[in-house]
C-alpha cells in the first residue's frame, strides 16, 4: 500500500479525496494547504512520517503548476489519480499528477500532460493532445483529434469538437462550442465561441 498526500484543502481537494479513496491502494491519505490559517502538517513532517506521493488538488491552473514544481523539488513522487468508475483506454497515455474524476473517459490515442485535472464526466476522445497544467471542467467534450494546449480551462460543458484548436493559457467559457481555432492568451465565450474583446 501507498501513502499519497494531498496539497490543497478546498472542495476540489475533497473530491479528489474521495477518488483517491475508491481507488483503494493508498492506506494513507493527508492533507496540506499553504495557507497558515489551515493548520496542516509541513512538507518537511510529511516527508519525516513516510509520505512519498503527491497529487497536487487546486484549480487555479498556475497556482498548481508552481505548487507541482515544489512539490518535485521537495523529492515526492507525483501520483496518478484515476476513479475507479473513469474509463482509459490502454492506448492512452496520461502525465504524472493528472486527476482523472469519476465517470470521465480518455479514449485511444488521447494523450493527456503532466498536472492536469480532467473533471467529472469530461470525454477526451480518440486522438486528443491535452497540455500539461490544464483543467477540463465537468461534462467537457472533446471530439476526436482536438489539440488543447497547457495551462488552459475549459468551462463546464464546454466542447470542442474534432480537429479544432485550443491555445495555450486560454479560458473557453461554460456550454461554449469551439468549432476550429482559439488562439493562445484569451478568453472564448459563446456558440460558436468568439474570443471575447473590452
Amino acid at each position: 500500500m501507498r501513502s499519497l498526500v494531498i496539497w490543497g484543502c478546498g472542495g476540489h481537494a475533497r473530491v479528489v479525496a474521495d477518488a483517491a479513496r475508491a481507488m483503494n491502494v493508498f492506506d494513507r491519505i493527508a492533507f496540506h494547504d499553504d495557507d497558515p490559517a489551515i493548520p496542516t502538517p509541513s512538507i518537511a513532517e510529511l516527508s519525516r512520517t513516510g509520505f512519498e506521493e503527491f497529487i497536487i488538488a487546486i484549480g487555479a491552473n498556475a497556482t498548481r503548476a508552481l505548487c507541482f514544481e515544489e512539490a518535485i523539488r521537495a523529492g515526492f513522487r507525483l501520483a496518478l489519480c484515476i476513479h475507479p468508475t473513469a474509463w482509459i483506454s490502454p492506448e492512452a497515455s496520461i502525465g504524472e499528477g493528472t486527476v482523472v474524476m469519476a465517470r470521465a473517459v480518455v479514449q485511444s490515442n488521447a494523450r493527456i500532460g503532466k498536472n492536469c485535472i480532467i473533471n467529472t464526466g469530461a470525454i477526451v476522445e480518440h486522438d486528443c493532445i491535452v497540455g500539461d497544467h490544464t483543467h477540463l471542467s465537468p461534462s467537457v467534450t472533446l471530439g476526436g483529434a482536438v489539440t488543447v494546449g497547457e495551462y488552459v480551462h475549459m468551462g463546464i460543458g464546454a466542447i470542442a469538437i474534432p480537429g479544432s484548436r485550443i491555445g495555450d493559457r486560454s479560458i473557453i467559457g461554460a456550454g461554449a462550442v469551439v468549432l476550429r481555432e482559439i488562439p493562445s492568451d484569451v478568453t472564448a465565450l459563446g456558440i460558436p465561441a468568439r474570443v471575447r474583446t473590452n
